[in-house]
């Protein structure tokens, strides 16, 4: 089981993550599928060795997080790492709130942090914000597919959250969600976000604040899942072991089981003819992960083979 459920911890890069997992497993090839910044924490799935090839069919996925967004400042990044740039008012109901958070359902584009890895004739644009320029940043596309407000507190405020029927949210009895220092006493909300891959959080609380009329940061985020992985199967980075997952778990499309004699074929490159349309992984009688594959609809073109 090359793949690796880890909840990272507060202030540790994804780079800081993938550094430790080469050092406890002695593999230079490991990958991850979307950064966490240091100031998040939360689910960070890793791929080890040759099931880095995975990495482009799970990095799309759709993921889940918690975010708390305080209203009434900014900062350069967008979030909790400070100074605070500018304080506003920020005054407004909840029943704006509300109105606000649902119309990001239909946004279709958005402009990334000037801080983000996003690329303009070849410079990251963090590297042009540290540097004092700024670069224009086209829309991206980006999809909000669930946006929930859980709390709206007086100010940042650490709570514990758990897994329920429809995602995760605020739980007495869960698990405690770690935060950054806070920068002040700003309203917050608690709000929960199902949304496409690339789409930037920062970005996200920076809108918010916008729709209000106001400035607005993210003061923490939790990622609670990714595709079919969720955090409650994270485990530490310092116990790879138990974080192991397998690789048919987390792909998002269906598996076949072959038979020894088409896992020979597959290792050799040649076509199946398996009525199977789109992607597809193809596992051997024991569950393991041979390939990814994609059919047509009479024969299924190798992708991707894990040997």
């Amino acid at each position: 089981m090359p793949l690796f459920a880890v909840n990272k911890p507060l202030g540790l890069t994804s780079h800081d993550v993938v550094d430790l997992a080469r050092k406890k497993l002695g593999e230079r090839r490991i990958g991850h599928t979307g950064t966490l910044d240091p100031l998040a924490t939360g689910l960070l799935i890793l791929a080890s060795g040759p099931h880095t090839k995975l990495i482009p069919f799970l990095s799309g996925e759709e993921k889940e997080y918690i975010a708390w967004i305080s209203f009434g400042a900014t900062t350069p990044t967008l979030d909790a790492e400070g100074p605070i740039e500018a304080v506003v008012p920020a005054n407004f109901s909840q029943s704006r709130l509300r109105h606000a958070l649902e119309s990001f359902l239909t946004l279709k584009t958005q402009v990334p942090p000037a801080y983000s890895a996003v690329k303009v004739k070849g410079m990251r644009a963090y590297e042009a914000a540290r540097k004092g320029q700024a670069l224009e940043l086209a829309p991206r596309p980006v999809r909000y597919l669930e946006v929930e407000l859980l709390a709206f507190d007086p100010e940042p405020k650490a709570r514990k959250i758990g897994r329920g029927a429809k995602g995760w949210r605020l739980d007495e009895r869960g698990q405690p969600a770690e935060l950054p220092p806070p920068l002040g006493r700003f309203p917050t909300a608690v709000v929960r976000l199902v949304v496409g891959a690339g789409t930037y959080v920062r970005a996200f609380a920076r809108d918010l604040g916008k729709a209000l009329g106001t400035e607005a940061f993210l003061s923490g985020l939790v990622r609670t899942r990714v595709g079919k992985i969720d955090l409650a199967a994270a485990r530490s980075p310092e116990d790879l072991e138990a974080a192991r997952i397998p690789e048919t778990a987390a792909l998002p499309f269906p598996t076949v089981e072959l038979s020894h004699t088409e896992v020979r074929r597959v290792l050799e490159g040649v076509p199946l003819p398996i009525p199977v349309t789109g992607l597809v992984g193809l596992t051997d009688k024991r569950g393991k992960l041979v390939a990814v594959a994609e059919g047509d609809g009479f024969k299924l073109r190798i992708r991707r083979v894990f040997k």
